[in-house]
């Protein structure tokens, strides 16, 4: 046996059939995958019966996005006796191939979640957004006494960025001195969190001008967020390849099996947004939730299962906590309405103080809540 191998051959027929038109042959003529579709066996090394060398199957195409459920195969030289049928829906991934895939595609969560908050830092906001894009950021502060936030609608970073520009102009100042110097410097971490753990993603280019389109908002960014937590709570995640360049990712694969896996569908959710959304309370907030959560059965049903992501941005007064609870209800109720919605999940922020009064600690909360009224069996991981 060959230590390299995934599978040795031991039967009489190929050790797989798939879904495909063609067949995976060793060097000696002898048939190791009928029905072969590359698509579906990436990296996987298969050591023939007759003259036992080696056939490895093609990794992952770089401009192919890599599927979010498949079957590990270890590199144990497993022996096959009889063939087994591979269904269509099915992805068969060798471990070292799967290895490659990961490092590539899997998020990297910085190093260090402070970020202090100067001209230095504001420069290389400026020269990262201008070299992703080809175009200068936007300065998208508008001067208006009675409205610090003047701006942040057209262009999140630009109006953060020339409002924190303007901050360090002042004798003294500090991140958590108002709500506009908070918001503007929880937009500029956000960013930077964003760019530091997706950069190194193939998918890159598309990621950023999807969340370009937002002007790099906390919506904007949301998607990706949670992706990235999704990732941390042990889920396994990917994108739908973009059908142009860079394209733009409209949602997210959350693996849900070793072959299945559901959608994950954005939704901003800015009605008590703050400084120019309503003012909340609980129950015009559960009534607002609840139609939200029966609104997305047009796009998530027993036809197309999935999760409501949503991305309800910044709101003052306890407004996180009311809305896990409202978000609760609201399945709880709406649920058993719709037996293809999965659950909901939430993306809000985790700010914490730091002793430098300049810098900003980043953070993000992910709270999936499971609709106990869906069809299948939600094997979705929960945070710890």
């Amino acid at each position: 046996m060959t230590a390299e191998a995934n599978f040795v051959q031991a039967c009489e027929g190929p050790v797989f059939t798939g879904s495909g038109s063609g067949t995976l042959a060793c060097s000696c003529g002898q048939a190791l995958i009928e029905g072969y579709d590359p698509a579906r066996f990436l990296g996987v090394a298969i050591q023939c019966g007759q003259c036992a060398a080696v056939t490895v199957t093609p990794g992952l195409p770089a401009e192919i996005a890599p599927p979010a459920a498949a079957v590990l195969a270890e590199t144990v030289a497993e022996v096959r006796t009889a063939t087994t049928a591979i269904p269509p829906n099915v992805y068969v991934v060798g471990r070292i191939e799967y290895d490659r895939i990961a490092a590539l595609y899997q998020p990297h969560t910085p190093a260090d979640n402070v970020y202090p908050i100067s001209a230095l830092l504001l420069d290389e906001v400026a020269a990262t957004y201008e070299s992703m894009l080809g175009v200068p950021l936007p300065d998208s502060s508008i001067a208006k006494a009675d409205d610090p936030f003047a701006g942040s609608s057209e262009h999140a970073l630009g109006w953060a960025v020339a409002h924190l520009r303007g901050r360090l102009r002042a004798e003294s100042w500090a991140s958590r001195e108002s709500e506009a110097s908070s918001a503007a410097g929880t937009n500029v971490a956000a960013f930077l969190h964003f760019v530091r753990t997706w950069s190194h993603h193939p998918l890159f280019p598309a990621m950023a001008a999807t969340a370009a389109e937002r002007g790099f908002s906390l919506h904007g960014l949301a998607p990706f967020a949670a992706a990235h937590c999704l990732t941390m709570q042990g889920n396994r995640i990917g994108f739908p390849t973009p059908a142009a360049v860079p394209g733009r990712i409209g949602h997210i694969y959350v693996a849900a099996g070793p072959s299945d896996m559901v959608t994950v569908l954005p939704e901003v959710f800015d009605r008590f947004e703050y400084p120019y959304g309503a003012a909340w309370n609980a129950p015009g907030l559960l009534a607002a939730v609840s139609e939200v959560v029966l609104r997305s059965q047009a796009r998530i049903n027993l036809k197309n299962p999935g999760i409501l992501l949503l991305s309800p941005g910044v709101a003052l007064g306890g407004y996180d906590e009311a809305l896990i609870v409202a978000v609760k209800t609201a399945v709880q109720s709406a649920g058993r309405k719709n037996r293809g919605l999965m659950g909901v999940t939430l993306i809000v922020l985790r700010m914490r103080d730091t002793p430098d009064p300049h810098s900003v600690r980043f953070g993000y909360g992910l709270f999936p809540i499971v609709n106990r009224h869906y069809r299948g069996e939600t094997l979705v991981a929960p945070p710890e």
